[in-house]
């Protein structure tokens, strides 16, 4: 999977969710469920930064998605879910444990549904390179 303007993703049920691009910045972009309008969006950001110096460099990648609804009483309500990878640039972190921990947490949020080797790290290896 490459980020490209739409993303497809599987909601909770199988049902596809599709994430139109909105916007660009420097370090990352923001994505909207099309199902979904600037009242009570469903926001897709992922970005990227760094902190440190020389070896001691650390990228961080963040995905984020935020659901706005209103209350019952006319507010809004915010549910947000953040996954960051932080990376030191240090040679002894390598990708294949980047992938690794990420195949943990998936393994872990799906109640150990995950039997199977990740059949694909490109999303993983495209937060990695700094795509938007």
């Amino acid at each position: 999977m490459s980020f490209s303007s739409d993303l497809v993703l599987d909601d909770a049920d199988g049902t596809d969710i599709t994430f139109r691009l909105i916007g660009t910045e420097a370090n990352g972009s923001k994505r909207i469920n099309v199902a979904t309008d600037l009242r009570s969006p469903y926001l897709l950001r992922i970005a990227h930064s760094v902190s440190g110096k020389g070896a001691q460099a650390i990228d961080r990648h963040l995905v984020q998605f935020s659901n706005t609804q209103m209350s019952a009483n006319g507010n809004p309500v915010v549910l947000t879910t953040n996954f960051t990878l932080a990376v030191p640039r240090d040679a002894a972190i390598t990708n294949q444990m980047v992938y690794d921990q990420v195949a943990n947490l998936l393994d872990l949020l799906s109640d150990g549904a995950l039997t199977t080797a990740l059949s694909d790290t490109d999303a993983v290896a495209s937060l990695l390179r700094g795509e938007v």
